[in-house]
């Protein structure tokens, strides 16, 4: 029997990160429950991409970070605007911003169901609980809490703690759905290489909530000890939008020639993590952080910060090392254990593609996301 057209609206405040971090999955997800699936989004030159895949664009009026009171009015007025004249059955939010504005919105339409997506929590919840933007968010978050059809979708448990004691409402409109898994055809396990210097990649955006300046002040500290032994190359792109976001010039004083490297935004990461020895993240808190997926799948040791996200995909000591948070000394140590062991970054390396297989299957999120659907489309 054919299903009657359904609709379902995703709001997200950024095309690219729709593609580079959803579009793999929900293009396999939506298509096989709705007839209509249509994304909100900023137009930063990703919507060809997004219609090719099947999906309605329509440009957002959003714009990333605090933005103006005007501008955010605007948004809030187009997502009002959108839920009376598109009536989608299911509304799924990405993002803290987007969250916050889009469950503000269907205040007005009471039976609207409504799916909160927290890939993350952003850089807000980095600053102090008294700092005035936390409690601002801290109080939003509360209210849309009392809106009836609203559910709250999660990476981790700790990012579900965290939500929950804000906004207080029922356990079951709580959903921890796991990572959002990578295609493990895409990002393939590969040998390690086999060259000098050792080749140490941290793929992240260039933003200081990435662990950049705690990178930097690391790789000075030990100029002396490992340049000519170690290459630590940054993969990413700056990222103005972002309130932690560093300036081009600012760091291109912090690199050194040959030894504290930058790559850029880098298109083709399977091919960068073949190239990597070890893969090197020092986020502040994460939700599952997408490139420590990826260089699981590809086979690479790994070290982190023991933080919420990134210590889902590490087992201390068996696919990389967890470091305390903002510890240099023990990161440092572990470090050099790596460089100076290949048969342990082989083991390793071995172990994370296990990880990977295990556990961060796109394959598997797929299951995770028709089984939800299914019980909200109904």
């Amino acid at each position: 029997m054919k299903h009657p057209t359904r609709k379902i609206m995703i709001i997200i405040n950024d095309d690219q990160f729709f593609c580079s971090h959803f579009l793999p999955l929900f293009s396999r997800v939506f298509n096989q429950h709705t007839n209509e699936i249509y994304v909100v989004s900023r137009d930063t030159g990703y919507r060809t991409t997004i219609e090719r895949a099947g999906f309605i664009f329509i440009p957002a009026a959003i714009q990333r970070g605090k933005g103006d009171v005007w501008h955010n009015f605007l948004f809030f007025v187009q997502l009002v605007r959108l839920y009376i004249v598109y009536k989608p059955k299911v509304v799924l939010l990405i993002s803290l911003k987007t969250i916050v504005f889009g469950s503000l919105a269907a205040f007005f339409q009471p039976s609207l169901k409504v799916l909160n997506y927290f890939s993350g929590l952003g850089h807000v919840f980095l600053l102090s609980e008294k700092h005035w933007m936390r409690k601002i968010i801290h109080r939003l978050l509360w209210l849309i809490g009392r809106r009836q059809h609203n559910w709250y979708l999660f990476e981790t448990c700790d990012d579900r703690e965290l939500i929950h004691h804000i906004i207080h409402t029922s356990s079951d409109h709580y959903l921890v759905m796991g990572c959002l898994g990578v295609p493990l055809h895409e990002f393939v396990f590969t040998d390690l290489p086999d060259q000098h210097p050792i080749r140490i990649l941290f793929p992240a955006r260039i933003i200081s909530t990435k662990g950049l300046f705690e990178l930097h002040r690391l790789v000075v500290r030990f100029q002396q000890e490992w340049q000519g032994r170690m290459l630590f190359l940054l993969a990413g792109k700056i990222d103005p939008y972002n309130p932690a976001y560093i300036r081009g010039r600012r760091l291109e004083k912090l690199l050194i020639p040959g030894y504290f490297e930058w790559l850029g935004y880098v298109r083709d990461m399977p091919a960068c993590y073949a190239r990597a020895d070890i893969v090197l993240l020092l986020s502040y808190r994460e939700g599952v952080p997408r490139v420590l997926m990826e260089a699981c799948a590809a086979g690479r040791p790994i070290i982190t910060f023991d933080v919420p996200g990134c210590r889902e995909c590490v087992n201390d000591g068996k696919n990389g090392f967890l470091i305390p948070f903002g510890d240099l000394d023990v990161l440092h140590e572990k470090i050099n254990t790596l460089v100076s062991d290949r048969q342990l970054r082989v083991a390793m390396g071995k172990a994370s593609r296990q990880l990977a297989e295990e556990t961060f299957n796109i394959e598997q999120a797929v299951l995770r996301w028709k089984a939800l659907m299914e019980l909200f489309l109904l």
